[in-house]
């Protein structure tokens, strides 16, 4: 059975796990992620912010192989969100019809499903 280690501020856990940071999650992502993960076949490792250390949140960005920005449920400074969406290894979610997050970065989702997908293989990796 594989291990599925939560990672929260302050601190960081640097292993050969494949790693996804998770920013300002909805309870309904959190609930589907959670249903995903029960079918895992690899360790992972969860980063989860939901607070105002922005810090360690750009040092998460730094280090994760994956983000999921959820634009819509959080409070941080615009270019932490600019930054975070430059990154090519972030997919995001927002509820805007129409997004200027897009000129930034192509990797908008709009659930669970389209994440894993996106990623290629993800339990393979």
């Amino acid at each position: 059975m594989p291990n599925i280690t939560l990672i929260t501020p302050p601190d960081k856990l640097l292993n050969n796990n494949t790693s996804i940071l998770l920013v300002k999650p909805s309870d309904e992502l959190k609930v589907d992620l959670n249903e995903k993960l029960k079918n895992l076949e690899i360790d992972l490792n969860i980063y989860l912010y939901e607070n105002e250390n922005e810090g360690w949140l750009i040092e998460a960005v730094n280090i994760v192989d994956h983000i999921i920005l959820d634009i819509d449920n959080i409070v941080i400074n615009q270019w932490v969100i600019g930054y975070i969406l430059a990154q090519n290894k972030t997919f995001y979610l927002t509820k805007e019809p129409v997004s200027v997050y897009n000129t930034i970065n192509v990797n908008r989702i709009y659930d669970i499903n389209q994440f894993i997908e996106g990623v290629n293989n993800f339990e393979t990796q």
